[in-house]
């Protein structure tokens, strides 16, 4: 079986559990709707989804879409849940845990992850909306322009980053914030995909 893209999990996992939920298929622009994208752009993931052996499609009727069976235990996987953290406290004090969440075993082939409730608009030109919850790999290090979580005096931040000669540059995606220059900064680990509940 070819790997999913992290978003190719997503619409099969959403697919599945409509149809636990509903008994049939969401149609193509309900699956567009749900993931704010074009009707086409939804046929395409289905269409990825079919060659990679995930789905089967019915010809021109409305929900015609089948799920192949698979190991659902492969298909998903729980991330401990931080929620709001205080200044001060370490990231992964006992007290900000809010327990564990479900996510996309895609999300979490690379490493040990954990999801953080984003608060804020800062990330929104990159999709990122308060109250999503970001899915993060744990790492100490990043590549330039990557989306990371990192600590800057005791409070915790998801921003693009960027190193420069003797400091480092995080970037907001939302033109309203400057950049935030340090020297003292550490990664947590790197954004790996982001669920959103509606």
């Amino acid at each position: 079986m070819k790997t999913l893209t992290s978003r190719q999990t997503e619409v099969l996992c959403y697919i599945s559990d409509f149809v636990t939920e509903h008994g049939y298929p969401p149609t193509i622009r309900e699956l567009g709707d749900r993931f704010g994208i074009s009707i086409k752009g939804a046929y395409d993931h289905i269409k990825a989804l079919e060659k990679k052996g995930q789905l089967r499609l019915g010809d021109n009727r409305s929900r015609a879409i089948e799920v192949i069976p698979q190991e659902a235990a492969t298909r998903r996987s729980e991330v401990p849940l931080l929620g709001s953290v205080a200044a001060g406290k370490p990231l992964f004090a006992d007290e900000n845990f809010e327990g564990s969440v479900e996510v996309p075993r895609e999300m979490t082939r690379s490493g040990s992850c954990f999801a953080l409730r984003v608060k804020g608009d800062s990330m929104k030109d990159a999709g990122i909306y308060d109250k999503d919850l970001a899915i993060v790999e744990e790492r100490p290090t990043a590549d330039n322009g990557e989306i990371i979580v990192a600590m800057i005096d005791d409070a915790v931040t998801l921003k693009r980053f960027y190193r420069e000669n003797n400091r480092v540059k995080l970037v907001a995606e939302n033109p309203a914030y400057s950049p935030i220059y340090t020297q003292d900064v550490r990664i947590i680990g790197r954004l790996r995909g982001i669920i959103r509940s509606y």
